[in-house]
């Protein structure tokens, strides 16, 4: 009896499969290739996720296997006695054994590409942006070196405090700080350096500008001026005591209304005051007094606080406690986020898997259809038309 009928062909069905990969990635780096040219399209083709391609070793292992079945296979057939053989085994096909895996390998190949996630050319996106340019104004008046909060926290220790709490809470927006007294200056350019700004926090001191006073209207104009030309959210968080010694501030809160730039004013202090230290780092100096010899007494000024809200189109929040409960603060800010400034689109790289996963589904399907008992199917279906 002749066995052959029994066996692979399995020096055959092995240079098939080498000539077929070389030819599939050949073919594939020519297209990727000539695709990717920069010089002609001035784009490349990249992968999403390249580490995808780690799962072809999966593949060369399933490729190992198939080979050692067919080798083992054709080893038993060889060992067997032909009687036995004819009674037991059936004849098999090279052919059919060969393009089954091609099917199968096809399948996992294209769906490892599809994995990697190609990516060329471009395509069109709309949106809305909802960054935010946050600016913070922080009063260091004297008035700002009152303990009436606490014995021991300053109401400038205390701002301080909430804007590192502030910080802590912030995913992304940009910040900046202004210092005002008498005058304003920018402490800090605005910035996604969080730690740079909790740094610059610790340093600040009503010493920082010799001319005292609190000017509000200086203190807006110079926030004001910070914000970029970018189409993002903008807002300015105002922390004051409330206590305004110079000149109106109702021109430039217009100003701010008008350009739609968020405002929050949080006011820090008690309505029963404090007297003000001459010199927060040496007590045993005194107090400030007036004119007449009386001490001063520094109080918070909610009505003024909630003026400005109100003019500025804002809101004004009131802190009284050593931890100020900012939940009211940090929701305005997520609303300020939620803004829609304006729609926008962008240019972005355009994902290109479902190619190569829908020749894997067709590959997967033809592998199930080529396999011996869906073949045996389709065969009896055919006889009976």
């Amino acid at each position: 009896m002749n066995k052959s009928k029994f066996t692979y062909h399995f020096q055959w069905i092995v240079g098939l499969l080498i000539l077929w990969e070389l030819i599939f990635w050949g073919v594939y780096s020519f297209i990727i290739g000539n695709i990717g040219d920069s010089s002609v399209s001035g784009d490349h083709v990249m992968y999403k996720t390249p580490q995808a391609f780690n799962l072809l070793i999966v593949f060369a292992l399933i490729t190992v296997v198939f080979l050692f079945k067919i080798w083992r296979h054709n080893q038993q057939v060889k060992d067997i006695n032909e009687r036995v053989l004819a009674s037991y085994m059936q004849p098999v096909s090279s052919t059919q054994r060969f393009l089954r895996f091609f099917f199968l390998r096809n399948a996992l190949v294209f769906l490892i590409i599809a994995l990697a996630q190609p990516i060329y050319g471009k395509k069109k996106v709309s949106g809305t942006t909802e960054s935010l340019e946050l600016v913070v104004a922080l009063d260091i008046s004297n008035s700002m070196n009152t303990k009436d909060i606490s014995k021991e926290l300053s109401r400038l220790d205390i701002s301080k405090r909430a804007l590192v709490q502030l910080i802590n809470n912030l995913h992304g927006e940009k910040i900046g700080i202004v210092l005002f007294a008498n005058s304003a200056f920018v402490q800090l350019p605005l910035t996604r350096d969080y730690s740079a700004a909790k740094l610059f926090i610790q340093d600040i001191d009503s010493r920082m500008i010799s001319s005292q006073g609190t000017n509000i209207a200086e203190a807006l104009l110079v926030s004001k001026e910070m914000f970029s030309e970018e189409k993002t959210t903008k807002g300015i968080i105002l922390v004051t005591d409330g206590e305004n010694h110079e000149e109106n501030p109702d021109e430039i809160l217009r100003e701010i209304k008008e350009s739609k730039v968020q405002l929050s004013v949080l006011g820090i202090g008690t309505k029963k005051g404090g007297l003000i230290p001459k010199n927060p780092h040496r007590p045993e100096l005194g107090y400030k007094t007036n004119a007449i010899g009386k001490t001063i007494v520094s109080k918070l000024n909610p009505r003024f606080i909630n003026e400005i809200a109100a003019k500025g189109g804002g809101h004004a929040n009131i802190s009284s406690s050593e931890f100020p409960n900012l939940s009211g603060l940090l929701t305005q800010i997520n609303q300020m986020k939620r803004t829609k400034i304006d729609n926008l689109e962008f240019d972005v790289k355009e994902e290109q898997y479902q190619l190569p996963l829908f020749i894997a589904i067709i590959s997967w399907l033809l592998y199930i259809l080529w396999s011996k008992q869906y073949v045996q199917l389709l065969g009896k279906l055919s006889r009976k038309q």
